[in-house]
């Protein structure tokens, strides 16, 4: 519905502008301030690389990193595999974006208006409105405003128009549409052995020698981490008391808020749309006609929304729209939705879409929602700056009576009338007693010693403030061999047996080309199974193995050829090609036309991705791209260190 009916004319633009920027500004009014948590990502300012005379800066990557963990696309485990690669893909659109704009190449407030709305989620547009409660979370908990928002889109923008530019032309030939064919159709069939662990895991058992051979030699990866014995404040929103505001408080409140107590003229209105163009549209009018005489002799509105509307926002709700304000639709639905009273069915009504029929469930004037009906409201907010504006100033004070003696943190707890939790000897990430785990709490007590404190409050889950000090510290250190001796022989153990099912399967290789290249007589005498693997192409799975792809020689290699020993999950594999079977060429012109299109799409990737490297190496000579390598190899080890 919203896609269907918004106006594009520059008054509703501006009003959706206005309304996001609002809920950006109100997303502050009612935040705990969170500085002084103990973390810098949301606040340094470290530029890691300049592009003309923009700056990447730390936080902003810091931000990109929290979205895409907090969505979980990217797992927390893997961040110091995946930052490097983060930072430079925010490089490289940068540098696009830069090279667009010098280009010439432009993009307007209009497009990135529209841009946004296209791309605001179903939850955010409801009944063809935008909800600014679900939108403002949903900003709120991408760390973004509405200015990050268009900046972000409109270069977007520029670089998906730079990367069209860059890829128009590709071509792709006869022959290379054949060789892709051949290569996703040809099959093989194997003879193959499989060499596990399981059955080499006695053998593999070390002898103290060996484990203190693999201790010695590895001494460096055995180490005890640091832990920390923690006096930590809690301070609960729910366990304060609060009173009642008084009337006079809450109409002083409602009567500075009213313009958010209004409500605008709107109906609830419910449409059935029959599309048109030049080419049926005495065809769809005279169908359109048919439906409003079915609706005029009584027929029933919404299944004959459901079975003939051509709008599938609505169509299944049986062209329920729920409410429409003025400037939110096209003008001609706009006047004739308007213009009709509760209960009444308009006639015919063309727009750009086709024929509309409209029938209007209420029409409500614009009206200021009275005191009494949002008292409960006022009240809700009432309470919630006061309880916010108690916990902070006992948040201050706790910071203030800890830092008085960090080494006893009992006495700030007495000052505040609440208890310490202690938590002995833990380690980064441990669970807290009473608390449980919290990334925000770890991170901020990681660069802590004995007899530091948290430099400020820490925002927990359920709007908990804790503040922490270090009470006592044991720095990691090299783990002795009775300390590790569990984790030594489990690992020399594995280290053993992945030698010896290595040493088998060359051994059976070895037996079996004696054998003049029979893999079932070998794979018998060494107490192994010989399978035959079905006809597979490239993509087709082989038991124990994996898909064919990971054996590429079997496609290139004579039948009759031995592979191996190549790794097998778990394991490792010797195969003989049995078969070799050429792909069906009379297949060939059904998948043409989607294989051009899989390598069209490659080329134009790999063209991309030359194109942005060389521009990258430009931009850097000509002195236009500075990248700093120091600060990203520092931003890299602050998330090494969490993992």
């Amino acid at each position: 519905m919203f896609d269907l009916f918004r106006s594009r004319d520059k008054a509703v633009r501006i009003t959706l502008s206005v309304l996001l920027g609002m809920v950006a500004l109100s997303m502050v009014t009612y935040l705990i301030p969170t500085t002084g948590t103990g973390t810098t990502s949301n606040t340094d300012t470290t530029v890691v690389a300049s592009i003309g005379r923009e700056n990447l800066t730390a936080q902003q990557v810091s931000k990109q990193i929290q979205n895409l963990t907090r969505s979980r696309q990217l797992p927390a485990e893997l961040l110091a595999i995946y930052v490097p690669q983060i930072v430079q893909q925010l490089i490289s659109d940068r540098a696009m974006a830069w090279e667009a704009n010098r280009l010439g190449i432009r993009v307007s407030s209009d497009e990135t208006e529209n841009a946004i709305l296209d791309s605001l989620p179903p939850q955010v547009v409801k009944d063809g409105k935008v909800d600014g409660a679900t939108l403002g979370a949903l900003l709120q908990q991408e760390g973004l405003t509405m200015g990050d928002l268009k900046d972000d889109m409109s270069r977007q923008l520029l670089i998906t128009r730079l990367r069209e530019i860059v890829s128009a032309g590709v071509v792709v030939a006869p022959r290379e549409i054949a060789d892709e064919f051949h290569r996703k159709n040809d099959k093989i069939r194997i003879d193959y052995a499989l060499v596990t662990p399981a059955k080499y895991q006695a053998e593999a058992e070390p002898t103290e020698a060996e484990i203190k051979a693999y201790y010695d030699a590895h001494k460096a990866s055995f180490q005890t981490p640091e832990k920390r014995s923690l006096g930590i404040i809690v301070l609960d929103p729910n366990k304060m008391s609060m009173t009642m505001p008084p009337d006079a408080e809450l109409r002083r409140d409602y009567a500075a808020k009213q313009d958010t107590f209004r409500t605008p003229e709107r109906v609830q209105a419910r449409h059935i749309l029959i599309k048109s163009d030049a080419s049926n549209d005495a065809a769809m009018k005279a169908k359109a006609e048919g439906i409003l005489k079915q609706i005029q002799a009584g027929g029933d509105f919404s299944k004959l929304a459901m079975a003939n509307s051509d709008d599938p926002g609505s169509k299944a709700q049986g062209g329920e729209l729920g409410f429409i304000v003025k400037g939110q639709t096209v003008p001609e639905f706009e006047k004739a939705a308007f213009s009709l009273q509760p209960g009444q069915t308009s006639g015919l009504v063309k727009t750009t879409y086709g024929y509309h029929i409209i029938q209007v469930e209420k029409h409500e004037q614009a009206h200021l929602a009275p005191f009494e009906e949002v008292k409960g409201q006022l009240i809700t907010e009432a309470i919630q700056r006061m309880q916010q504006g108690q916990m902070q100033s006992l948040a201050d004070k706790a910071v203030a009576e800890l830092h008085k003696d960090p080494a006893h943190p009992e006495k700030a707890a007495d000052a505040l009338g609440t208890t310490v939790i202690r938590a002995d000897n833990i380690q980064t990430g441990d669970p807290i007693p009473g608390m449980g785990t919290s990334k925000e709490f770890s991170d901020a007590i990681a660069p802590l010693r004995k007899g530091e404190m948290t430099p400020g409050p820490i925002v927990l889950p359920g709007n908990k403030i804790a503040v922490a000090s270090v009470t006592d510290y044991q720095p990691a250190r090299q783990a002795t061999l009775e300390e590790a001796k569990a984790d030594v022989r489990n690992k020399a153990s594995q280290e053993k047996l992945q030698q010896i099912v290595l040493d088998k399967a060359k051994e059976l290789f070895a037996k079996t080309q004696a054998m003049g290249g029979d893999l079932g007589k070998a794979a018998k005498e060494m107490g192994l199974e010989m399978k035959t693997s079905p006809d597979v192409n490239r993509n087709g799975a082989i038991e124990g193995i994996g898909n064919a792809s990971g054996i590429p020689d079997a496609f290139t290699k004579p039948v009759g050829a031995l592979l191996g020993p190549f790794a097998v999950t778990g394991g490792r594999a010797v195969a003989r090609v049995v078969a070799q079977i050429p792909a069906d060429l009379s297949a060939l012109p059904a998948q043409s036309a989607s294989i051009r299109e899989e390598l069209k799409q490659q080329k134009s990737r790999d063209r991309t991705t030359l194109f942005e490297d060389g521009l990258k190496k430009r931009l850097q000579d000509q002195g236009k791209l500075k990248i700093h390598q120091d600060a990203i190899t520092r931003l890299v080890q602050t998330y090494s260190t969490r993992g």
